[in-house]
Order: structure tokens, then C-alpha cells, then sequence
């Protein structure tokens, strides 16, 4: 049978409803655009919907954590890969992007000190200020702004259990332009071909790649990259894909769910080996990375569980009789969630904290995505004009965290460059001419006969069966752990999966055609794949999340940061290059490494210290920030400002 196929004119499509999306809509429509957000899910439900909820506020705990503070620890936890335009922006705007989520309805615990959203105690992993703020009901309330921001009088179209399938583009002597694109609306089981001088990219990450090791919704299939990449526009970074290091082993129904963030050790937490052997202190203090990597390495080196993973440990943080109240109140307030998840999954022992954690990397995030600027409008690529009317934000969008993200930053990044995109391609309204008003164009007819062709195709493979074989071959060949001749050996398998996507039978139904819905994802999958092996070829070092076995480790202070760019060429043949990236002025990355090798020198002789005396010296500091309360009939005593605690701990 054939399907339906409508027509459809507006000024702005935005792909994705989660925090990037909604927020890419919400501002497009208030700017006086027509808008129609394209989702697969139901609005609002999103990886934003599933977070912890804990978002990245400057300044929320401190006046001293100023933005140049906050781009400085972006930029140099990132390898300094990610854009400082880019970095600036996130730092200028993250106060007014969290209000935005305030106004659509995410409601904080206020600092009744500070009169302002109250900040966790500790800062995550990476921070060097505390400016992470929790919230009760955790990714609920960002995933319920997101539906706020759509549903909810804002003028905006939208279309849920719909698969975009392609950004439909124009070229000519001025380059590539942007005319819309073409949807698969599942519920209907229709054909829509939408005209538009801008589409926004919020379509989310890739993780989905590696199930079931990720925490992250099924829908991360890579459609955000592999669209951009078919429209002509450029990724970068695309190797530095994120696994965050604490995810759940077993049982299977819990494997891959998340299970903490490098500050859920507390002061005294470490990582150790199958064998017990310690392979990392001072964890709180760790990026996301560096933790994953050491992991990773104890399990390449045969020290890992029979289910590759290693222990964390965080015994030691509730042997102390009084500070231990502090630390398991910080656990059940500020990381609720995983807190559920792990009683859930390894018994009230663990959730006490009195039995160790077994756990493994799981892919959580790109950072990753397609090159922009500031503004989320789509970057030229070397000789080639750039997509004009192509934007990206969220996790679609690469340069804002390169080598590693910090924790808490996703939510924050969502509405800071979703609010960016969607003011500048509303922009465009005004642009529409010929080429976005004929409804029978070349460029929309060559995309529609492709898909009207794929109906009723018989084949001898499923989409599906070829989508787990290549997940598998996706966490072996370019997983935590790479190395070349494992990612050569990835692309060999590529290149066979190809042909297998070729033969996939599909049905002809036109509601809810999933045989057409798997086939649009595994193309979509693989050409993301191949994105991350080629760069992953291309860095031959270690750095951020992205760990070479066989290869170096890059420093930042020392060696000139770049950033491994893709793409496709004419003949949709994937190409890699190099893009020079500026360096953080050595004396900021200087002082940055300085003080966190000072911190980190603390938190080693905190450990050696007896009990006791670590028992009194950690109530102080959780009270100065966790407040002089009675906790568990932990009564108060008198609390010393954090400058004094800072020196005692000197």
C-alpha cells in the first residue's frame, strides 16, 4: 500500500521536546515563529525526564564562583576541545536558564541563609564550586517543564510517536540551504513533508548504541548526527563518548543503571579491584573520565569481576558514628533516586553503605555532536559553505563539553542553548521565498520516493535482530575501552552491516510500521557509529572519555588541543580532519591543576587519619554546608565558616 502524504508550511521545526527542545520552541514561538516539534516519545519524555535532576546554576552557593570560574573548569575538564565562545555562553547564561525552568515550573529548596535555590553540599565531580542544585521530584520536574513549555499556551504544533527521517536541503551557487523535512507520523501512518527556512537539532544522544550498557531512554539511537551528517553539516569530537563510571552490573533487569556520580563517594570513597587492591582515591574529586578509565584499564589488565566491572567503596564514609548521618542524609536527599535504584537492586546492606558497590561504565552521553557556534547555528565546514538554517542544541550540539562533562551541566546546556537556537532560527521567518513555499520540489520528491520505495520490501533480515548485533559489536569494538585494531575491526563489521540494511524486509503497513521504524534507526545508528570510529582512529592518545589502550595520554597543559571533525563528502563518503583548538592561558590551567592536586593531597591524609579525629573534622565541614541542623540525633554544635574548615583541612 502507499501512504498518505501531506504538506506542511511553518517557520521553525524543532526535532526533540526534551529540555533542549522545549526550550529551542518556546523561544522560537515567543520570537513570533510557527513552530512544530517532531518527538518519537510523548512530549516531555525525554532523557531530561529520566535525569537525576540536579542542575548547574553559577554563583547559587557562592559570589565568588564567577563565569570566567565556571568556563575554565568546562574548558579544562574538556581537554580544552570545547569552543570558548561556546563555554562563555553556558557561563553567562546558566542563572537565566534555570529561571527559565523555574517559570515552566521546576521548583527548588531554597538556602533560607541565601534566599536562593539551595546548592548539594558537595560539588560534583569536577566543580570547583558547589553550583549544583537538586530537586525533589528529580528529572519529573525538568521532564514536566519541558511539557509545560510545549503544551501549555504557548502557540506551539506538535507531533508525538512521530520519527523524523530526513532534513531536506537545497544546494546552489550559495551554498546549502535548509528547506524542511520529512516525517514519519507513526500514529497516523502518514507521509509528512513540512517546509521550513530552519530546522533545530535536539534530538538527543547515541547511548543506545551500547544497550544494554546505558542508563539513557531507547531513542538515543544517533538521529541527531546522522541527520545533520546527511544534510551536509560537520561533527566533531565525536570519539569522546561519555560512560559514566558507576553503573549497575546486575541484577540483568538493572544492568546498566546508574548508580552514582564521582561526589557519591563522599570524602572517603575509593574504587577498588576484583581482588580488593585499591585503584582510585580520592574519587569525589574525579571527573567522570577518570574514573571510567580506571576501570576500564583494572579490567583490560584481568583485575576486573567475572561481569567486568570493579567495587566502589564507600564503606568508609558511614563507619564514623557522627559524620556518617551527615553523609547518608546527603545521599537520600541529594541522589534520592539512585539511592532507590540501588536498594532496589543490591539490597538495604548496600544502600547502607556497609557492603560495596559492583559496577561498570555505561554509556550516558556525547559530548560530542555538530559543530556550531554560540548560537547553535550549524559551522562551515573547510571549503564548503555552511547549512544555512541548520541549528543544534542539547546533546545534539558538539563543543560546549569535549573530552568529559561535568555533572549536572545536561539539564542546564538544554534550555541555555535551546533558548539560543530557537530565538535565531526564528530569525529566519521572515526568509521564506520560492524555495520554501512549493510544495513539489526535486529535493522533496528524491526523499519521498526513497521512503515510498521501502515499503513492501522483501528481505531475509530484521532490523531488529541487526540492531543488537550491532550494539554488541559497538561496546566491543569502540566501547570504554578502544583500541586500533579493535575499532578497525568495527568498521570491517560496518561495512557488512551496510549490506545487511539493504536486505531488511519491510512491511508496507502504514500505522505503526515498526519494521520501517527499526530499519530508519539501524541506518541512523550506524552512520553515528561510524562517526565515533573514524575519530576514534584519528586521536591516537588517550584523553577524556575517550581511552586508547594502545596508545599515550595527552596533557592538557603541555600538548596543543584539537578537535577530530567528520563528515560527508559528495558522494556521502564519511571524511575526518582536524580542527586546532585555542588553549586555556597556561597560568589559569596552572592554578586549576595546582589547587586540585592541593585538594586531592588532603583528601589522601583525611584517610590516614583515625577515625575519630576524620569523624570530627568531616561533621564540620558537612554542617557548614548542609546547616547546623539535628540530624538522627546528631545534636549541633558550633559551626566554623568553610574558610576556616578550608585551612584546618590545609
Amino acid at each position: 500500500m502507499s501512504m498518505e502524504t501531506v504538506w506542511l508550511d511553518y517557520d521553525v521545526i524543532v526535532i526533540g521536546s526534551g529540555g533542549a527542545g522545549s526550550a529551542a520552541a518556546h523561544a522560537a514561538s515567543g520570537a513570533g515563529a510557527s513552530v512544530l516539534v517532531v518527538a518519537k516519545d510523548p512530549i516531555g519524555c525525554s532523557d531530561s525526564k529520566i535525569a537525576e535532576g540536579i542542575v548547574t546554576v553559577r554563583g547559587v552557593a557562592d559570589d565568588a564562583d564567577s563565569h570566567e570560574m565556571l568556563a575554565d573548569n568546562l574548558r579544562i575538564a574538556g581537554g580544552d576541545l570545547p569552543t570558548p565562545e561556546i563555554t562563555q555562553a553556558f557561563a553567562e547564561d546558566s542563572e537565566e536558564a534555570y529561571d527559565w525552568l523555574r517559570r515552566q515550573g521546576v521548583r527548588p529548596r531554597i538556602d533560607n541563609d541565601r534566599g536562593a535555590p539551595r546548592a548539594l553540599p558537595i560539588p560534583l565531580g569536577g566543580h570547583t564550586h558547589r553550583r549544583s542544585v537538586g530537586h525533589d521530584n528529580g528529572g519529573l520536574s525538568v521532564g514536566h517543564a519541558a511539557w509545560n513549555a510545549i503544551v501549555q499556551g504557548a502557540g506551539i504544533d506538535y507531533l508525538e510517536d512521530a520519527w523524523f527521517l530526513d532534513i531536506v536541503t537545497s544546494v546552489d551557487a550559495d551554498g546549502r540551504t535548509v528547506l524542511g523535512g520529512l516525517v514519519y507520523d507513526a500514529g497516523k501512518g502518514r507521509l509528512l513533508a513540512v517546509s521550513a527556512p530552519a530546522v533545530v537539532v535536539a534530538a538527543g544522544g547515541l547511548s543506545t548504541l551500547y544497550f544494554p550498557n546505558t542508563d539513557t531512554m531507547r531513542g538515543n539511537t544517533g538521529d541527531s548526527f546522522a541527520l545533520a551528517m546527511r544534510a551536509g553539516a560537520e561533527l566533531v569530537d565525536m570519539e569522546q563518548v561519555q560512560f559514566l563510571p558507576f553503573c549497575l552490573t546486575s541484577p540483568p533487569s538493572y544492568e546498566g543503571l546508574l548508580a552514582g556520580e564521582p561526589a557519591t563517594a563522599g570524602f572517603l570513597g575509593v574504587i577498588r579491584d576484583a581482588g580488593g587492591k585499591l585503584i582510585l582515591d580520592s574519587v569525589m574529586l574525579r571527573t567522570r573520565a577518570e574514573c571510567a578509565a580506571a576501570i576500564v584499564k583494572a579490567v583490560e589488565d584481568g583485575r576486573g569481576t567475572e561481569r567486568d566491572g570493579c567495587y566502589l567503596d564507600l564503606t568508609a564514609n558511614v563507619k564514623a558514628e557522627r559524620s556518617g548521618v551527615y553523609y547518608r542524609n546527603f545521599l537520600e536527599t541529594s541522589l534520592s533516586s539512585v539511592m532507590v535504584t540501588v536498594r532496589q537492586a543490591l539490597g538495604r546492606a548496600a544502600a547502607e553503605c556497609k557492603e560495596q558497590w559492583e559496577i561498570r561504565p555505561g554509556a550516558h552521553y556525547s559530548m560530542g555532536g555538530i559543530r556550531v557556534d554560540e548560537f547553535g547555528s550549524a559551522v562551515s565546514i573547510e571549503s564548503r559553505d555552511r547549512v544555512k538554517g541548520l541549528f543544534a542544541a542539547g546533546q545534539a550540539m558538539g563543543g560546549v563539553f569535549g573530552a568529559n562533562r561535568l555533572g549536572s551541566t545536561s539539564l542546564s546546556e538544554g534550555p541555555i542553548f535551546g533558548t539560543r537556537a530557537g530565538r535565531a532560527a526564528a530569525a529566519l521567518r521572515g526568509k521564506k521565498n520560492e524555495h520554501f513555499t512549493s510544495r513539489n520540489t526535486d529535493a522533496f520528491e528524491i526523499r519521498l520516493n526513497h521512503y515510498r520505495g521501502l515499503l513492501g520490501r522483501s528481505g531475509d533480515k530484521a532490523g531488529s535482530s541487526l540492531i543488537r548485533e550491532l550494539q554488541r559489536a559497538a561496546w566491543k569494538g569502540i566501547g570504554p575501552a578502544r583500541t586500533r585494531a579493535g575499532i578497525e575491526k568495527f568498521l570491517r563489521q560496518s561495512a557488512n552491516f551496510r549490506h545487511d540494511a539493504k536486505k531488511i524486509a519491510i512491511s508496507d503497513e502504514g500505522l505503526w510500521n515498526q519494521s520501517l521504524i527499526n530499519y530508519v534507526e539501524f541506518v541512523n545508528m550506524l552512520d553515528t557509529a561510524d562517526a565515533i570510529a573514524i575519530s576514534a582512529l584519528q586521536r591516537e592518545d588517550s584523553l577524556g572519555a575517550h581511552i586508547r589502550l594502545d596508545g599515550g595520554t595527552t596533557s592538557v597543559l603541555f600538548e596543543k588541543a584539537y578537535s577530530v571533525s567528520t563528515y560527508f563528502d559528495e558522494e556521502m563518503n564519511l571524511k575526518v580532519g582536524r580542527l586546532p583548538r585555542p588553549p586555556t592561558p597556561w597560568q589559569r590551567v596552572l592554578t586549576h591543576i595546582l589547587r586540585d592536586r592541593k585538594r586531592k593531597l588532603g583528601m589522601k591524609i583525611l584517610r590516614l587519619l583515625p577515625v575519630s579525629l576524620q569523624d570530627r573534622i568531616l561533621e564540620k565541614r558537612y554542617r557548614a554546608v548542609m546547616g547546623n541542623v539535628e540530624l538522627d540525633g546528631v545534636k549541633p554544635k558550633s559551626v566554623k565558616m568553610p574558610q576556616e574548615i578550608e585551612r584546618e583541612a590545609a
